[in-house]
C-alpha cells in the first residue's frame, strides 16, 4: 500500500479523427487510438468531441449518430462510454457540435489506451476527438 497519495505528474492531452463506421461493440475494427497511459499509469479528465472539417470548408455539418469510447487493455476491447451526437447544420455563424464528458475515477494502468469510433457515416473523419489528462 502506497504511503503517499499519487498526483498527476505530466499533463497531457491528446486528439484523433475518428473515420469508418463502427459495427461491432464488443469487437470493434474501426476505432482510432486517440490516447495511451503513460508508463506509471494516466488519469483521463475528460473526452471532447468537436465537429471539424478541413480542406476548403469550415461548415462542419453532423447527423444524430453516437460516438463509442473504449478502453482497450492490449488485447480486449471494453466499451466503457457513449456520446450522443445530434444534427448540426453548421455555418459562419452556427457553430459545429460539440460535447464533453468529464471523469472522476478514470484511471488506465500502463498498457491500455482510450479509443474511440462513431456509427454514422457522414461523420466520418468530421468528429476529432481529444482526451486531457495526466500521467501519473
Amino acid at each position: 500500500m502506497a504511503t503517499a497519495p499519487a498526483f498527476a505528474s505530466t499533463p497531457r492531452a491528446a486528439s484523433a479523427l475518428l473515420g469508418a463506421v463502427e459495427t461491432d461493440l464488443q469487437v470493434p475494427t474501426t476505432t482510432s487510438t486517440v490516447f495511451t497511459a503513460g508508463a506509471s499509469g494516466s488519469k483521463v479528465e475528460e473526452i471532447v468531441v468537436q465537429a471539424s472539417k478541413g480542406g476548403t470548408s469550415l461548415v462542419a455539418t453532423t447527423v444524430a449518430g453516437l460516438v463509442y469510447i473504449f478502453l482497450h487493455d492490449g488485447t480486449t476491447y471494453h466499451l466503457f462510454d457513449t456520446m450522443t451526437v445530434t444534427a448540426v447544420t453548421a455555418s459562419a455563424t452556427v457553430p459545429g457540435i460539440r460535447l464533453s464528458n468529464r471523469y472522476a475515477n478514470l484511471f488506465l494502468p500502463t498498457g491500455w489506451s482510450v479509443r474511440m469510433s462513431q456509427s454514422h457515416t457522414t461523420n466520418a473523419s468530421i468528429l476529432k476527438a481529444t482526451v486531457l489528462g495526466a500521467d501519473l
